[in-house]
């Protein structure tokens, strides 16, 4: 029973990553990172459910988001979903037991892990293929391995200290029979 229901919830929040995601790209981009208050979804599903739903769900809805916004499926599944996967598996894993302190560790760690990945794997993409939003094959110097780890964590990270907390403590407190 504890199978099923863990695969509804990964397709459930997986089908929310992705359409959230969708409509909230407002065409801000770095470098095809997009600028991304989905990242709420998989963090509230990893806290409440753990490492495997929000990990799962996040490589789900990514691959989804990214096939819709961009059609580089390759790209997704070398770069997007991998780097969401283990974002939110780590965010998960620590925080089985949830405190605000061990919450705000786990997703500074996670998403500074993903963001490195998306980083390193937009750089190798470059080298031969374009970047998504773009036509032209554009090699990346090196540099930017930083500059793109760092804008998905700044552009990203407060929305999980600001708005996965108080969302953790409303959705907790209506099924915390389930959890």
């Amino acid at each position: 029973m504890k199978k099923f229901f863990e695969m509804s919830l990964t397709i459930v929040f997986g089908a929310l990553y992705a359409v959230v995601g969708y409509f909230t790209f407002f065409g801000i981009n770095f470098y095809g990172v997009r600028f991304w208050p989905a990242v709420v979804i998989p963090a509230t599903a990893a806290v409440l459910f753990g490492e495997k739903v929000g990990g799962t769900s996040a490589a789900l809805g990514i691959f989804v988001s990214d096939v819709l916004s961009h059609g580089m499926a390759i790209l997704s599944l070398t770069v997007g979903v991998p780097s969401n996967f283990i974002a939110f598996y780590i965010i998960g894993k620590f925080c089985r037991k949830y405190s605000f302190k061990r919450y705000l560790v786990s997703a500074t760690l996670g998403l500074g892990v993903g963001s490195i990945i998306i980083g390193l794997g937009l750089f190798l993409w470059s080298q031969a293929f374009p970047l998504p939003f773009s036509t032209n094959i554009t090699p990346l110097a090196l540099e930017a391995i930083f500059s793109i780890s760092l804008w998905t964590f700044l552009s990203e990270i407060p929305f999980l200290y600001i708005l996965v907390p108080p969302l953790v403590k409303a959705v907790k407190g209506r099924v915390g029979g389930m959890i």
